[in-house]
């Protein structure tokens, strides 16, 4: 009885602390597709990481992995997501200022290297030659379904030339890239309506690898695949009053977490580390053949 108690009066002080709060990107509804994803199961509880909704799954994922990790390294607070319109892959004011504490998102090592002055940035959660993703047509384009490696510089795809590692992978092979800065969503609008080719897409979670967006329906270029060629971690303020106690139990967990297994499980069962495509033609392989020891 006396542990119970006791049990009882630390949890009661655990959750009675304030939580910590976590940004998360608004634009997105990832929030909605989170709670669909735990299905009122706790966060720790998670062991069994297949989609069971559409879209990419891998920011739910990457959700539930942070939570495990910070529990792992002793950071017992409740989390809460603070959606913020102003946060994306390539913006951490907030972050370097100290008025957030840390993002729910991995984030690209390139996209770091000049702010490690201001940033903890973890141990990798996405290894460097584990992101990969597909050439996505329109369906209807079947023309293109087959299109050949030797064929590639007949390719057109449209691309953002600040999102630095997927204009560093394309530029590394013979495919004519587009620039475009500008939304998602526009871009693919690009492929729609035949101003380019393709677009770079994570490969779909679905079985026949088929994206559906908007009723619209794209496809991957069978048999072809580009390696995106870094690393990628979460970050923590160096300024925010917590963020080295932060920090150190998050990096802690994530370490806990590799060594059983679960991360590389997690981006297994996600479909973000796609079985469908291991042995699919990866145009740009020299990229990944030049970063092994």
């Amino acid at each position: 009885m006396k542990w119970c108690w006791l049990f009882l009066f630390l949890s009661s002080f655990t959750y009675a602390r304030s939580p910590l709060v976590i940004d998360i990107i608004s634009s997105e509804n990832f929030s909605q597709r989170y709670k669909e994803f735990l299905a009122g199961r706790s966060v720790l509880e998670v062991d069994d990481f297949h989609p069971s909704t559409k879209g990419s799954h891998i920011e739910i994922i990457e959700m539930v992995l942070l939570q495990q990790a910070l529990f792992l390294g002793g950071e017992h607070r409740p989390v809460v997501f603070n959606p913020k319109p102003s946060v994306n892959v390539i913006e951490f004011s907030d972050l370097i200022a100290g008025d957030s504490l840390l993002l729910a998102r991995s984030t690209w090592h390139e996209d770091l290297l000049d702010y490690k002055g201001s940033l903890y940035i973890t141990e990798p959660l996405v290894e460097y030659g584990e992101y990969e993703a597909g050439f996505y047509v329109t369906k209807r384009n079947v023309a293109l379904h087959d299109m050949p490696a030797e064929r590639l510089n007949q390719l057109t795809v449209v691309a953002n030339p600040r999102w630095k590692v997927d204009w560093r992978a394309l530029n590394n092979t013979d495919i004519n890239v587009v620039s475009f800065i500008g939304p998602w969503e526009t871009m693919l609008e690009m492929v729609e309506t035949n101003v380019v080719d393709a677009m770079l897409i994570n490969f779909s979670v679905s079985e026949s690898l088929v994206l559906n967006f908007e009723g619209r329906e794209y496809v991957p270029i069978n048999e072809l695949k580009l390696l995106l060629p870094d690393s990628r971690h979460f970050v923590v303020s160096k300024r925010h009053p917590e963020g080295e106690q932060v920090f150190n139990a998050l990096n802690t967990g994530l370490a806990i977490l590799k060594q059983r297994g679960i991360l590389k499980k997690a981006l297994i069962e996600s479909g973000f580390i796609n079985g469908r495509v291991k042995d699919w033609h990866m145009v740009n392989e020299s990229m990944l053949m030049r970063a092994l020891p």
